[in-house]
Parts: C-alpha cells; sequence; structure tokens
C-alpha cells in the first residue's frame, strides 16, 4: 500500500508538495482505513479536489511516473531522455525533479526517492523500514549520485545484495530496480510486481479519456481485451452494470484473428419480453462505456491488493454511481486485499461521504504554481463539518475564482 508520496519541480509543482494517506489516531473508525504493520493507520481512499487547470492531473501523475521509472525504465535505449517535465517558468526549467514515495509490502516499508533530470537519474536512494526482535529498524539499501568531475555514479549497495559486476549494468535513463530484475535480483522482482499492479488512467500527456487526446477511443477496445482475458473480472463487471441498472444483462466479446491482427466484436446483452437481444456496444451511452474503462483499472486493483489512480473519475457518470464506485474500496466485503483509490474529481457531493484526512485539495496561486494540502492541515476544520457546504462556501479554498 501507498503511505504517501511527493514531487518538487514536477509539472505544475515548483515547491515540494507531500500527499499523505496515513492519518492519526483521531481519524474516524471506520472502513476507510487499514493498518501497517507498525501500527499505522492508511486511508483506502484519497479525493483530489480543485479547480481546472489547478494542477490535480499533474498530481496524480506523479505515481504512475514512479511506475514507469521503477518497472519499465530499462526497456528504453540506453541514450533515450527520459519523458520528465519540470516546472517551465523561472529558472526551474533548468533544475532538476524530486520525486520521493513511501509504499508498504508484505510487512516492509520502503522509501525510495529519485533526482531527475530529461538526460539522466542524478541521484537514487531505497531505504527499508522492518520489525524484527521487537525493534523497529531502518536501513539504506542501496544510494547512487552522479558525479559530475568523472562522469561515473557513486554506488552504495551493500545491503542489497546486487549481482557481482552490476555497476557495468548501470544506466543513467533507468532505475537500479527496473535493471536489477533482469538479474533476477528476488527483491527488485517483488517490489516490480507490486507496481506492476498499479492501475491508472493517466498518462504524460495527461488524463486518457481527453477526447482531444488521440488514443481516446482505444482505451474501450484496450478494457474489452483484458476482459476477454480475465473472464472472472468480467463476470464481476457485469455484476456491477446490471446492479447499476443500465438496461444491460452483460456484453459478450469475440476475437476473430485476421491476416493483419484481431477483430474484437463487442455486443451488449439486453432482456426484453425474457429473451436475450444484442446491440453493438459503441450504441451504449457514453456513461457505460466510460464506466467499462473504469471498471478494467477498479476491478483490477481490488483484486490485487494495490492501487487506482483515476482522473475525472466522476466523467459521463451519475452521482450516486460514483458513491457506489467509492464503496468498492471502502467495504471488507468487496476490498478484501486493501486496495487503495486515489481519484480527482468534481462531484463534489462526494465530500460528504469523506473525512478530512481523505480530501486533498489543489490550487494554483497568482505564479501558476501549483500547491496541494490535505483539510485536516486546514486551521479550525472539524470532523463534523458539513464539507460540502464548507467547501462550496469557499472556506478551504481550491474553488474556482470566477
Amino acid at each position: 500500500m501507498i503511505h504517501s508520496f511527493s514531487c518538487k519541480n514536477f509539472y505544475s509543482f515548483k515547491d515540494k508538495n507531500v500527499l499523505n494517506f496515513v492519518a492519526n489516531n483521531k481519524a474516524p473508525k471506520n472502513n476507510g482505513y487499514t493498518s501497517s504493520f507498525l501500527g499505522k493507520r492508511v486511508s483506502k481512499i484519497g479525493t483530489v479536489i480543485g479547480a481546472n487547470a489547478s494542477g490535480k492531473t499533474n498530481l496524480l501523475k506523479v505515481l504512475p511516473f514512479l511506475k514507469w521509472l521503477i518497472v519499465d525504465s530499462f526497456n528504453m535505449p540506453p541514450d533515450a531522455h527520459i519523458l520528465i517535465q519540470p516546472f517551465l517558468f523561472g529558472g526551474s526549467k533548468n533544475q532538476p525533479t524530486e520525486l520521493s514515495v513511501v509504499f508498504e509490502i508484505n510487512k516492509k516499508i520502503y522509501t525510495y526517492y529519485f533526482l531527475v533530470n530529461k538526460e539522466k537519474i542524478l541521484k537514487e536512494e531505497l531505504k527499508l523500514t522492518s520489525f524484527a526482535k521487537k525493534k523497529q529498524t531502518t536501513k539504506k539499501l542501496f544510494s547512487r549520485s552522479w558525479n559530475d568531475k568523472n562522469n561515473l555514479y557513486s554506488l552504495h549497495k551493500n545491503n542489497f545484495k546486487l549481482p557481482k559486476g552490476f555497476e557495468k549494468f548501470l544506466r543513467i535513463n533507468s532505475s537500479i530496480i527496473a535493471s536489477a530484475s533482469r538479474f533476477n535480483h528476488i527483491e527488485s522482482q517483488e517490489i516490480i510486481k507490486y507496481w506492476k499492479n498499479i492501475e491508472t488512467n493517466v498518462i504524460e500527456a495527461g488524463w486518457v479519456g481527453d477526447c482531444l487526446l488521440p488514443n481516446s477511443v482505444d482505451q474501450l477496445i484496450d478494457a474489452f481485451n483484458f476482459f476477454n482475458d480475465n473472464g472472472d473480472l468480467k463476470k464481476e463487471a457485469e455484476k456491477l452494470l446490471h446492479r447499476f441498472d443500465l438496461g444491460l444483462d452483460g456484453f459478450e466479446i469475440k476475437k476473430e484473428k485476421k491476416e493483419n491482427g484481431f477483430l474484437l466484436q463487442v455486443k451488449a446483452t439486453h432482456m426484453f419480453e425474457g429473451e436475450k437481444q444484442y446491440l453493438p456496444i459503441y450504441y451504449e451511452s457514453s456513461g457505460t462505456k466510460q464506466l467499462l474503462v473504469l471498471l478494467k483499472n477498479i476491478l483490477s486493483a481490488l483484486k490485487n491488493g494495490s492501487i487506482a489512480i483515476l482522473d475525472e473519475f466522476e466523467c459521463n457518470l451519475h452521482p450516486e454511481m460514483i458513491m457506489a464506485l467509492y464503496d468498492l474500496f471502502i467495504q471488507k466485503e468487496t476490498n478484501p486485499n486493501n486496495a487503495q483509490l486515489l481519484m480527482s474529481t468534481h462531484s463534489h457531493i462526494i465530500l460528504n461521504k469523506l473525512d478530512k484526512y481523505q480530501i486533498i485539495f489543489v490550487e494554483k496561486n497568482e505564479n501558476g504554481i501549483s500547491e496541494t494540502w490535505r483539510l485536516s492541515e486546514v486551521t479550525g476544520s472539524r470532523t463534523d463539518d458539513n464539507y460540502y457546504n464548507k467547501y462550496i462556501a469557499g472556506a478551504y479554498g481550491a474553488i474556482p475564482k470566477i
């Protein structure tokens, strides 16, 4: 599970900002939280609220970028540039980006730190917090720092048991974890297994559902390919579609092999006078199609106990449906593996279902710099406040100034 992450000089975030899922003992005692092995209370929900162009999507990009850096960066050509974007105004555009994340796997808490620019990883460090013999310990597993004088890394790896001669395979544009996993390094593979399961609809260009992006339609095709290969999750998706009363009984997928690839045919099944009727899926509503794309991410995260990072969560969906999807992460029956959800939304009515440790605000200042804070950090915020009414009234900030 994710405990927290931070970014500095990342897209519209010039200064260091932290998003924290860990709450203190004052947080409500309910199913919205789970406990780490150290006894910390970690929220299953993080909801990002703010005006258009405030930086919500940029905040959500941190974890998908870290996923790429940790899992897939070794797949790039050795001389390829890193797809990182610093704050582009003033001198910041020439400075590196700073990222960190605290995450928990198998009763181990890792802290991973990067300092990176488009040419190379300048610094990388992994620390481990564990509990042994009734004592909590933290140790540095590895670190590397770029030395401009000799154009080499200073590498410390004694606690990570990397294979002999690993230094020869160090890449300036690939993480140590991504590189070490190619050598069947067990701990690296365990870390990658967790990060591979992170689900998101956010890419470098923004939200994949944006109709202005060229690959927005492809997401529906990807969802059907996924459900075609995962019959158990297809059944769960059909149950939810039927429960949400979209007029759907299910959907049938046929994948035919052609000379130049595969032809995917999807039909929605409807019951009419006791008999099944079929419609091409593209005749279904935008909300139905959007829900199918979301369910691919949501059901995968719930199954694997990972985190779903979803931008524009409410797009084309009724507010009550958003509440129902949110509940999938809260209820133990639907979330036995303690998966997490980090989402952005303009459906502010959901504030009535959250507490102040689960609400994250984002706002741009007059210089175009994004800033984020958790509602629990707002002076005077109370657990019994009507968060929706107070937000609409402007009490917390992060609201459009029109």
